[in-house]
C-alpha cells in the first residue's frame, strides 16, 4: 500500500521544481564559445569496423531456450 505522504511529497517536489528560475541560454556561454565554429561532422562507420563477429550461434540460442524452459518449470513447481 502506498503511504499517503509519498504522493504528496512527489507532488510538492515537482511543484517546487517548476518554480525554478533557469538562466537565459545566451548567457551560459562566453563570447569565445559563441563565436567558435561548429565542429565538423564525420562519418561514424569507423566505430563499428573493428567489432568482432557475434559469438552466439544457433546452438547457443537453443541451449538458452532450454535453460529458460527448465527455469520456468522449476518456478511453476515452487508455486
Amino acid at each position: 500500500m502506498i503511504r499517503p505522504a509519498l504522493p504528496l511529497a512527489a507532488l510538492a517536489a515537482l511543484s517546487f521544481a517548476g518554480c525554478t528560475q533557469l538562466p537565459p541560454i545566451d548567457r551560459t556561454a562566453d563570447a569565445q564559445a559563441q563565436a567558435a565554429p561548429y565542429p565538423d561532422l564525420v562519418p561514424t562507420a569507423w566505430l563499428t569496423d573493428d567489432l568482432p563477429a557475434p559469438r552466439l550461434t544457433e546452438s547457443d540460442a537453443a541451449a538458452l531456450d532450454a535453460r529458460g524452459d527448465a527455469l520456468r518449470r522449476k518456478a511453476a513447481a515452487l508455486r
